[in-house]
């Protein structure tokens, strides 16, 4: 019997101002959570293109972010490169009061 999805704690929801980002380690894997219009995101920080992890640092527009280093922009929603190729991973994100968890991936994902 599957016992449902583990989340893991990751931040705190007053930390990141709406419109701005943080970043995290969840196993060892660095992940962009981004707040905008009261909902939060997360993606891998590594962008695809070469493999440059400061996404978290990136330039948010509506609900992409475009790497700072050579500007492949991805959706927060999807992970998918908007321009460029490509995609960095997306999370599973609950907010609980002033919370923020993350799902914690499996070992097939």
């Amino acid at each position: 019997m599957n016992p449902g999805p583990s989340f893991v704690r990751v931040a705190r929801l007053s930390d990141i101002a709406d419109g701005r980002s943080a970043r995290v380690k969840l196993d060892g894997d660095e992940i962009a959570l981004w707040h905008v219009r009261g909902r939060v995101y997360a993606i891998g920080n590594v962008c695809s293109h070469q493999h440059f992890s400061e996404l978290h640092h990136g330039i948010l527009s509506g609900l992409t972010v475009a790497c700072p280093m050579h500007g492949w922009t991805y959706s927060l929603e999807t992970g998918v490169a908007v321009t460029g190729s490509g995609r960095v991973r997306t999370y599973n994100v609950k907010v609980e009061g002033d919370t923020i968890y993350i799902e914690q991936p499996g070992p097939e994902e």
